[in-house]
């Protein structure tokens, strides 16, 4: 007869041995009447229980476990095993088979895909609990189901059951633990315990079992639970990290990485994650294990083969790998029709065959085109993930020993894929963001070198016709002087004109000079101390030829008799300045038909300002800057067909000049009135005198 126990069970036997270790400290209080000293002692003990377990898991971080801590299932403790292909064996059948029908093991049992229950029996002697309890943990967490029986040695009474596995509904173990942790009480005056497990799976059979010491066991869960933390936070890292490239840049690499970054999900079931966090009826954790596991591979094929961009460099690879991937995203279908174990021999085809051949086509691009050492690198990715699979499927199907950790391999060759994929991802975005800028720099060198191509040829058309007029004047003015019937007051006037015309060739040669020189190296000043209204009278000549200007000079508002003597000594090129100044009148006498232009200087903030009032149309807002650039000049629509002629360089060189100087030339206001222009530069030393 067998008395079936759950989980409930275990917990009332584990409260058995709670109390018999800790008795109650109430033991006259009334049953279902809780007592304020028994609420405060049991938080109190909560709390205890807390804090001993932070300082076990603490303790046992830094120290280790002890010598003896674990007794492996297999090669510690031996066993005997069947294989039950009728499926029709319960625990009493299995326990009248003779011994010589079942096979003795003394390594972990793997022994590859079969649906048929597989049953094991065991002796955990006494001495192996030293008088203490033993945790028993079993895995993997891929099992099916797992059905433990265990009873005294010798004994034939009933079986205390317990069950796990991915597809049993409720909480795995005694333990609130990712993997299947049975609680075993030490056997008090029994030679020990009999154990019989049944395991049953659509994937591979394999069991791992541990006998612990709880201590040890807390050790080693607190250890690894903190390797597994480190790896899943750089997964959703890395996770996150795929995802934000993918919508950033919506690239087919970038969405082959989220693809990719899905394995995660399959190492977390293999981990026990999945049920552990999420507790569901709908055993997720084992239908995800048997998805990703076909799926995984596929998705890092689709990402080698954008990585190394297939579709471009050899199309004809490239539609045999899309091929490969399509044939093995219909293998998932075969899970609902129990075909697991053939999908799988499947799978093991397409990932031998694809990573040899895309191994080989990475080296022929390699060899052929760019020479990139990344370029071999990922061409062997899926080569590395599938040697690591090969060796996790020599471990299920026993070919080679068992080893946790050479079985989870490929668990390590997942991040190290993911890791190395995004880094030269981030390499390529790079390298591509500084293309991309340097063809836009290239691209706005060449718009910029093309409108100063532009132009220059207006530029040329301007100055032709600018140098023209005043040689066109001057070439009349001497035919006229060669007349025997020109009068004195004619000639002087013809003397006028070619000296107005020669002032006028002057500035234009200066101007040209001066603009080379910045466009080139740089404007180079040479200072000395100037009398600034020197300088602005010299610049004025250039109304003085004009029949319909005027000008007027004040300093400070008030007015400067050109015979009377006053100095405003400034640190500048006299030349240059000269030259800026001359501009700007320049441009007042020939936007306006005519009037008077004032000229201004006033001491501001430690600089001297030049202010220069013309009586001309006014310049719209829209031309303010432009008026300042190099080769450009404003266009007058309302002036009926005028156009005051100039070259394009007088306000901008004028500008550069001032810029050299430290000050600045700027349009000051803008009226129907006038414009007023401010050119301003540091005072190095003033003085007036009369």
């Amino acid at each position: 007869m067998i008395a079936v126990t759950d989980n409930a069970s275990s917990i009332g036997r584990i409260a058995f041995y709670r109390d018999r270790l800790h008795p109650d400290p109430f033991p006259n209080s009334t049953p279902g009447v809780e007592r304020p000293e028994r609420v405060a002692m049991a938080g109190l003990k909560v709390w205890v229980h807390r804090l001993t377990l932070a300082v076990h898991l603490l303790l046992f971080l830094c120290v280790g476990p002890a010598a003896i801590a674990q007794s492996q299932l297999g090669k510690d403790i031996p066993f005997r095993w069947y294989e039950d292909t009728s499926a029709g064996l319960d625990i009493h059948d299995f326990m009248a088979l003779p011994a010589d029908a079942l096979t003795e093991q003394r390594n972990v049992l793997s022994i590859g895909y079969t649906q048929s229950p597989v049953w094991l029996r065991f002796s955990l002697p006494a001495d192996l609990f030293n008088g203490q309890d033993r945790w028993l943990q079993l895995g993997p967490n891929f099992l099916d189901h797992i059905t433990l029986y265990y009873r005294p040695s010798a004994s034939s009474g009933d079986w205390s059951i317990h069950r796990a596995g991915d597809m049993w509904p409720r909480a795995p173990g005694d333990m609130d633990y990712r993997f299947p942790v049975f609680a075993l009480a030490a056997p008090l005056g029994t030679p020990g315990y009999d154990v019989v497990i049944q395991i049953q799976s659509s994937s591979s059979i394999l069991l791992d079992g541990t006998l612990w010491v709880p201590e040890a066991f807390l050790s080693e869960a607190a250890r690894d639970t903190a390797f597994w933390s480190f790896y899943f936070g750089l997964a959703a890292l890395s996770t996150a990290l795929a995802v934000f490239v993918a919508f950033l840049f919506r690239r087919p690499l970038a969405w082959a990485l989220c693809a990719f970054s899905l394995t995660y999900w399959l190492v977390a079931c293999i981990q026990g994650y999945i049920d552990w966090f999420f507790d569901s009826p709908f055993h997720w954790q084992h239908y995800l294990t048997s998805i990703l596991t076909l799926l995984g591979y596929t998705s890092l094929l689709w990402v080698t083969t954008e990585a190394l961009n297939l579709r471009e460099r050899r199309p004809g690879l490239h539609r045999l790998i899309m091929i490969a991937i399509g044939l093995s995203l219909l293998l998932p279908l075969s899970i609902p029709f129990d075909f697991y174990g053939q999908a799988i021999k499947i799978q093991g085809v397409l990932c031998i065959s694809t990573a040899l051949i895309l191994a080989a086509g990475a080296w022929i691009v390699w060899r052929d085109e760019d020479r990139d050492a990344m370029t071999l690198v990922l061409g062997l990715m899926p080569a590395l993930y599938v040697a690591a699979g090969i060796v996790a499927l020599m471990s299920l199907i026993g070919l080679i020993p068992y080893n946790k950790h050479i079985y989870g391999l490929w668990q390590y060759v997942i991040m190290v894929n993911m890791l190395t994929i995004l880094g030269w991802v981030a390499y390529r975005i790079q390298q591509e963001a500084r293309e991309t800028q340097e063809k836009r720099q290239l691209a706005h060198e060449l718009k910029l070198e093309r409108e100063a191509s532009f132009h220059q040829r207006q530029f040329i058309g301007m100055v032709s016709h600018e140098f023209r007029n005043p040689l066109a004047v001057i070439t009349s003015a001497l035919e006229n002087l060669q007349l025997l019937s020109v009068s004195d007051k004619q000639q002087r006037r013809r003397y006028q004109s070619i000296r107005r015309a020669t002032h006028r060739l002057v500035q234009l040669t200066d101007n040209c000079l001066a603009d080379s020189r910045l466009y080139a190296d740089g404007l180079q000043l040479h200072m000395e101390l100037i009398n600034l209204l020197d300088v602005v009278r010299s610049a004025a000549e250039i109304v003085d030829g004009s029949q319909d200007h005027q000008w007027r000079l004040t300093v400070q508002g008030q007015s400067v008799d050109k015979l009377t003597r006053q100095e405003i000594l400034v640190q500048a090129d006299g030349a240059m300045l000269r030259i800026a100044v001359s501009n700007v009148l320049d441009n007042a006498i020939k936007y306006s038909d005519k009037g008077r232009v004032d000229v201004d200087l006033t001491f501001r903030n430690e600089r001297i300002v030049v202010s220069i009032l013309d009586r001309g149309p006014g310049i719209p807002i829209e031309d303010a800057t432009l008026i300042f650039e190099r080769h450009r000049r404003r266009q007058l629509s309302s002036m009926a067909g005028h156009d005051p002629g100039g070259s394009g360089l007088g306000l901008y060189v004028a500008r550069q000049i001032a810029h050299a100087h430290g000050g600045e030339l700027e349009l000051a206001r803008s009226g129907p009135e006038g414009s007023c222009f401010e050119l301003s530069i540091y005072i190095s030393a003033t003085g007036a005198s009369s």
